[in-house]
């Protein structure tokens, strides 16, 4: 009769803050779910997954068919928690657990599960003139907490922690900046926003070499399909006059400006 009393009189109130409770976790992540049974000390507790009936524990016991599920109690603890690893998107859904009271009582809990994105601001390739100063921006959407880092890898080589001292990263709850100080030729390439447990981003930076946006430099050779470096200077041009020597075409040509 205690037994009953307490769950009748006491479970109610005490255990409506953990109803339809909504958990939130992301790909590749953890979730925990937990079932508190305070003070019962002679109740069973099970996990199902309702949206496709399936028992997951029992007890201490684990029916799950994958291993990545595990039930986790200590001797006179209230808590009784479900463990999900390197969860799946198909591990949302509605939890149930069930305690086996007179008369039973159950709680439901919702898993919501999202892939994490890094994203980088602004547009995929980047053009910038050898000297400057560039800095990339990269945040990390659709994440439930920050994530544990955010490396940067240029053309696959890490720089976060490189020796390079024009190079500088700050890593801020869910963003990162990259600094380079003054862009050099081989600061060209693809660089890539790593973010644990998050899908990567990559942005493409062309490194222009002075007055010329025509000479893209990728570490120091010339881009497929770029024309060369046009020159300001004077020059000299037969296309028009095929026959005649250099010299002539430009003292008509000054004659006529003159003119």
């Amino acid at each position: 009769m205690w037994a009953k009393a307490l769950a009748l009189n006491t479970l109610a109130p005490e255990y409506q803050g953990q109803n339809n409770t909504e958990i939130a976790a992301q790909v590749g992540g953890e979730a925990t779910l937990s079932c508190y049974t305070y003070h019962l000390s002679d109740e069973r507790v099970a996990w199902l997954k309702r949206d496709d009936d399936q028992l997951l524990t029992v007890g201490q016991e684990v029916y799950a068919a994958e291993k990545r599920f595990s039930v986790v109690h200590a001797d006179h603890a209230e808590a009784w928690e479900l463990w999900v690893k390197d969860v799946e998107l198909t591990d949302a859904g509605q939890y149930e657990c069930q305690l086996t009271t007179n008369p039973p009582v159950s709680f439901f809990f919702t898993l919501t599960v999202t892939q994490a994105q890094a994203v980088v601001a602004g547009p995929s390739e980047v053009h910038i003139e050898e000297g400057s100063l560039l800095s990339l921006e990269c945040y990390v959407k659709q994440a439930p907490v920050p994530p544990v880092y955010i490396f940067w890898y240029h053309n696959k080589t890490m720089v976060n922690y490189a020796r390079q001292h024009h190079i500088q990263v700050d890593h801020q709850n869910y963003t990162s900046t990259l600094v380079v100080a003054r862009v050099r030729r081989t600061d060209a390439g693809t660089y890539s926003c790593q973010p644990h447990l998050a899908a990567p981003a990559n942005i493409t930076v062309h490194v222009v070499t002075g007055e010329h946006p025509a000479a893209m430099q990728h570490g120091g050779t010339h881009e497929e399909g770029v024309a060369p470096p046009v020159s300001h200077g004077h020059s000299c041009s037969q296309v028009s006059f095929p026959f005649l020597p250099c010299f002539v075409v430009l003292f008509v040509g000054r004659w006529l400006v003159t003119r």
